[in-house]
């Protein structure tokens, strides 16, 4: 279980991670036209989610139940994250930098990889850090989406563990009587 829940955590926050950053900086700038259609709808869904049962559809239609994915792709974009990214992104790269970067013959992916990423360590950072703290914590799709025991994170694990050991010690009791 430990083993499951460490990868888990470490893949999730990475696929967060990329689709998260990848998803707010367009958001945050000026040029990218449809960035308020966008952002209706990333706030459309932070309000109005499908619900437990279509969830749960789509993952089956996925093919995604019991296996690794289940617990990284689905739930990989937090509207939230990406609110919290674009806010830093607007406020904190100004467009002179830009400009200045566009003069110098930098391109859109030179810009974001050699001077946005670098300076934005602190926000990369806060994500990264709720995002594996939530995945860290996901019980709850682990017990609706996984049902073989070799694939179940830590906390189904413990539980069932706990489970065994108490039946144990019933009979323990009950035959020691």
């Amino acid at each position: 279980g430990y083993r499951n829940t460490l990868f888990y955590t470490i893949v999730g926050t990475l696929i967060n991670m990329i689709l998260t950053i990848c998803a707010a900086y367009p958001l945050a700038t000026k040029d990218f036209m449809p960035r308020n259609v966008l952002m209706f709808f990333f706030m459309l869904t932070m309000y109005f989610s499908g619900g437990l049962i279509p969830t749960y559809l789509a993952v089956q239609r996925f093919h995604l139940l019991d296996t690794f994915w289940v617990m990284v792709v689905p739930f990989s974009v937090v509207t939230y994250y990406i609110i919290v990214g674009r806010t830093f992104f607007n406020n904190s790269i100004p467009e002179d930098l830009w400009e200045a970067a566009q003069l110098d013959g930098c391109g859109y992916l030179g810009f974001f990889f050699k001077i946005v990423l670098p300076l934005s360590k602190a926000v990369i950072a806060v994500i990264a850090l709720w995002a594996a703290v939530g995945q860290w914590n996901s019980y709850f799709n682990a017990l609706i989406y996984i049902r073989s025991e070799s694939l179940q994170p830590l906390q189904i694990a413990s539980k069932h563990s706990g489970r065994q050991s108490d039946h144990e010690c019933h009979e323990y009791r009950r035959c020691s009587r």
